[in-house]
């Protein structure tokens, strides 16, 4: 269960990917869904898989150092959740590419769905904040910056402001698994560690 230090910069480096390619994912899937066909189609698929990817593999490297280098587990049945809520979106996402009726009603669940993962966000932030350290000093920005991305979220017409927070607290969570690489592991990390 031990997360290396290759791991943590593979992590930081999808985290800071995953901030860049927000806002330019939003903008190209409007313009994709404007001009139709089965090559905006496909496109649409592919960034849906790689945004999809990028986040399940971000949030489980998280939940790894969180429980490996910190021994909290407080955030593990959120983590699990918000990975739940956006499989079944982005399986919704791909039927709707290929039915007009789904569209519609996949368009109306991910309005919906913003509700839930701004609460989602609301409550991991509010449990990362017990954890007893500071996460190398960036735990309260990133705490709050997810805060204010879940209530964007929950107002719905700000989620706009939601989507940049949320790239913001991809950064932040980028530089989190970077400085953790820098840091040696802990001996309670080190006891745990597989012998092979």
């Amino acid at each position: 269960m031990f997360i290396t230090k290759d791991q943590l910069n593979l992590a930081g480096w999808l985290s800071i990917t995953s901030a860049i390619f927000t806002v330019p994912h939003i903008a190209m899937s409007i313009y994709f869904e404007r001009i139709g066909g089965p090559g905006a189609k496909l496109s649409q698929a592919i960034m849906t898989v790689v945004a999809l990817g990028l986040m399940i593999y971000i949030l489980l490297s998280f939940r790894k150092l969180l429980n490996t280098r910190f021994q909290f587990h407080g955030v593990d049945i959120t983590i699990s959740l918000l990975i739940l809520g956006n499989v079944i979106l982005s399986i919704l996402s791909f039927l709707s590419l290929w039915s007009r009726r789904l569209e519609i009603l996949v368009g109306t669940l991910s309005i919906a769905a913003f509700i839930p993962f701004g609460i989602l966000a609301i409550i991991f932030a509010t449990r990362l904040l017990r954890i007893p350290d500071r996460l190398y000093g960036l735990l309260k920005p990133f705490s709050y910056t997810l805060m204010v991305t879940g209530v964007c979220f929950i107002t719905v017409f700000l989620s706009p402001v939601g989507y940049i927070a949320s790239a913001v607290s991809d950064v932040i969570l980028g530089i989190i698994f970077f400085r953790a690489a820098e840091h040696p592991p802990s001996a309670t990390e080190l006891l745990n560690m597989p012998i092979e």
